[in-house]
């Protein structure tokens, strides 16, 4: 098959390699229908992310069609599937809790001193993002292996298009969102003792920029709505707490109140009102 492959800090190459087989009862092989890239690949492309290794395959946001599935896969071929970018085997501690990204088994054993070292804490397998995270192939491939495959990957209905779907709207939202919140508190945390350095958690609400054009948003409920805060007052919110070494800035009155009314509301309420927020098709109603 091909694949997008890295070789060196601004080196990635279209390679030709083995296709992926099942190695575990819970695998599934996906053949890849839309992929992406993130943001983080550039991480790996200039080189900032240590064990990677020439070949390691990238790509970590994608979905595809199920083509193969181990004995114990809850998916059955022909489903189309949107693979999350975690590898997390669903009983452990932390899944119970719905702590995917710090699955006990997603990661394999011998990786895990090395994520220990940098991050304070094992976390679990990543798709395509290092040998620190597992060294699993990610999905910028014609077919990958999907561990765990009756765990993370979100079975998605027919007569809906790959791009409506590849970034499920509800689970950017949230997930950016608490990724961005837990990663600036801990590289706060890392640099604590550092002068002259702040890191602030700008939490701004929807803005009026091109954001949602350029995601495909207008058509919901959020990139429609006419109540966006202005871009020039949230960056000079931004740039005030900064200044002032606050940790968080939520920037606006509206999204002070909803931040205040999110911290007592159920999680499960919240995400339904996101999904609303979000859908494709909302923006008329």
């Amino acid at each position: 098959m091909r694949a997008l492959a890295w070789h060196g800090r601004h080196d990635v190459r279209v390679d030709t390699v083995d296709d992926p087989e099942i190695i575990n009862p819970r695998d599934a092989i996906i053949k890849v229908t839309a992929t992406a890239i993130c943001g983080s690949d550039l991480h790996l492309y200039d080189g900032y992310i240590p064990t990677m290794q020439k070949g390691d395959i990238l790509g970590h946001e994608f979905m595809g069609e199920v083509v193969e599935i181990g004995p114990k896969s809850t998916l059955t071929k022909g489903q189309r599937v949107v693979v999350p970018f975690t590898i997390a085997c669903g009983s452990c501690y932390h899944c119970g809790k719905h702590q995917y990204s710090a699955c006990d088994n997603g990661l394999p054993a011998d990786n895990q001193d090395i994520a220990q070292e940098l991050y304070g804490q094992p976390m679990s397998g990543l798709f395509g993002y290092s040998h620190m995270t597992g060294g699993y192939a990610g999905g910028q491939a014609e077919y990958v292996r999907v561990p765990f495959s009756d765990v993370g990957p979100i079975v998605i209905p027919d007569g809906i298009d790959d791009e409506k779907v590849l970034f499920s709207f509800n689970a950017v939202y949230n997930g950016t969102k608490a990724f961005v919140d837990n990663f600036t508190d801990a590289l706060r945390n890392e640099i604590k003792d550092a002068d002259g350095v702040t890191i602030t958690t700008l939490m701004p609400g929807p803005v009026e920029t091109e954001f949602f054009d350029r995601a495909g948003m207008d058509d919901t409920k959020v990139g429609s709505s006419d109540t966006k805060s202005d871009p020039a007052d949230v960056a000079k919110d931004g740039w005030d707490a900064v200044m002032a070494g606050k940790a968080s800035i939520v920037s606006g009155w509206k999204n002070k109140i909803e931040q205040a009314v999110a911290n007592v509301t159920p999680a499960g309420v919240l995400a339904e009102q996101h999904r609303k927020m979000a859908e494709p098709g909302t923006a008329e109603r």
